[in-house]
């Protein structure tokens, strides 16, 4: 008995320190992506700012590019509560983001859990995971915090194809979006050129009536010139 209770105890320090060692590996992680994440924006930071601007020219023009529920105006403001992102990798993966689940607010607490939501339901699964100092940086509007994670978003999606995918589908929906708009334009012209034809009809119908109308008033002139005539009367006396 005393053995069996010896050994379950070792068997449960066993488990215990097996535990406490992959807490440590996991916090030795979490540290290693934050400075990994530090590290860049510091050298994102110490760039040249003109050199910074070119280089993410294109995650502003594909963000502007994406249809989203309020106008951009500052890019680190509009996406602190995470809505906007969540909006664009909806496009991309519609099955892993609901909406629902990221209200637009003002409050830091409030959007903290958006970013906590956003980064454990989808982020983590396309491969992005995010430090909690990113997600402060990115709340607190930090410079250039979520350009950065802008920018590895749109890697990802490149890398596994579902920009192109996406791009094709947008393409395909703008050009139908202006088949639709040319063929409305031609109808309202259409509409246009039947109204101006019945208003033609209208006035040519009017004319014809007024002319009519003057021939009869000329024949009646005439027969009461005839029958003045006819009795002696002179009608210019």
């Amino acid at each position: 008995m005393m053995n069996n209770k010896v050994e379950n105890e070792d068997n449960q320090m066993d488990v215990e320190e097996k535990e406490i060692q992959e807490s440590n590996q996991k916090n030795e992680q979490n540290q290693i992506e934050e400075k990994n994440q530090e590290g860049q924006m510091d050298k994102i930071n110490n760039e040249d700012p003109d050199d910074v601007e070119s280089e993410l020219m294109y995650i502003y023009e594909w963000v502007d590019s994406i249809e989203l529920s309020r106008p951009k105006k500052n890019i680190a403001r509009d996406f602190s509560d995470g809505v906007l992102l969540a909006e664009i990798l909806k496009n991309y993966f519609p099955r892993l983001v609901d909406l629902h689940n990221y209200p637009s607010c003002s409050n830091s607490k409030h959007k903290e859990s958006n970013w906590n939501v956003l980064n454990n339901k989808v982020l983590k699964k396309i491969g992005i995971k995010l430090t909690k100092n990113a997600i402060s940086d990115i709340i607190h509007c930090q410079h250039l915090a979520i350009e950065n994670l802008l920018q590895k978003v749109y890697t990802v999606l490149q890398i596994n194809g579902v920009m192109n995918k996406t791009q094709k589908k947008s393409n395909f929906n703008l050009q139908e979006n202006n088949s639709n708009i040319l063929r409305k334009n031609l109808e309202e012209k259409e509409n246009t050129i039947k109204q101006l034809h019945d208003i033609v009809e209208v006035l040519e119908f009017k004319l014809k009536n007024s002319e009519e109308m003057e021939k009869i008033l000329e024949n009646k002139v005439q027969q009461l010139t005839d029958l003045l005539n006819k009795n002696g009367v002179n009608p210019e006396n």
